[in-house]
């Protein structure tokens, strides 16, 4: 069995650029053109998911669970260190945005991740709600919200006579 080599040959050039530069510097360009171009291809297909969700950091992103059942949605939104005062929770039928501001305690920190800023969460409803039937609670951390699913109505057929 004849294996093939090739061997790239190093040369350099008056401004002392190498051949293997000069092609793993166009790689990498290409490289970049080739991300933008996905990058923009998967914004056409999916939307601009930062505008979903505004300026808000990743790490200040509530977690959210999303539960179906048979007459109605039920959110649970985990946030720790909130008080209920300082929720502001607001649903329309087809969505329900959450902003919980967060003190900071008293003390010398020698580490904190849970942030002083608070948590925010928009959430686009898979099914339409009825706002003004909304329920909301809020008991250890967790806010617990209840959306009556909307009802529709299926059209009668009228005879005409």
């Amino acid at each position: 069995m004849i294996a093939k080599t090739t061997i790239l040959i190093m040369k350099s050039d008056s401004s002392g650029s190498s051949d293997l530069e000069r092609v793993i510097g166009r790689a990498a360009v290409e490289a970049a053109r080739m991300s933008s171009q996905a990058s923009q291809a998967a914004k056409k297909i999916l939307g601009d998911v930062s505008s979903e969700i505004g300026e808000v950091k990743s790490s200040d992103l509530a977690p959210i669970d999303l539960i179906e059942e048979d007459d109605e949605l039920i959110v649970l939104v985990a946030l720790p260190g909130a008080s209920k005062e300082k929720i502001d929770l607001r649903v329309t039928e087809d969505s329900l945005y959450v902003d919980a501001k967060i003190a900071p305690r008293e003390g010398k920190y020698l580490r904190r991740e849970l942030g002083t800023m608070g948590r925010k969460r928009d959430i686009k409803l898979p099914i339409e709600v009825k706002p003004e039937q909304v329920k909301a609670t809020f008991k250890d951390g967790i806010l617990e919200v209840h959306l009556p699913k909307l009802v529709v109505v299926n059209a009668q057929r009228v005879q005409v006579d």
